[in-house]
C-alpha cells in the first residue's frame, strides 16, 4: 500500500511540474531584482507592450 501511495504522490507532483501556461493565460504578478539591483515585475513589462518568456534549465 505504501508503494502505491508512493507512486501516486510521485505522478502526481510530475504533472504539477510539468505543467505549462498557455498563450493568453493571465499569471500572478512575479517580481525580481535585476544584476543592477532595479526592481521589475511581469505586469510592469507587459503594460509598456513587451512579451514575457520564461525559461529556467540546466547550462551544465
Amino acid at each position: 500500500m505504501k508503494k502505491i501511495l508512493v507512486v501516486f504522490f510521485l505522478v502526481i507532483l510530475s504533472v504539477s511540474v510539468f505543467a505549462q501556461y498557455q498563450v493568453g493565460d493571465i499569471v500572478n504578478d512575479v517580481s525580481w531584482i535585476d544584476s543592477n539591483g532595479e526592481n521589475h515585475s511581469i505586469y510592469e513589462l507587459t503594460a509598456s507592450g513587451k512579451a514575457v518568456v520564461f525559461f529556467w534549465g540546466s547550462s551544465g
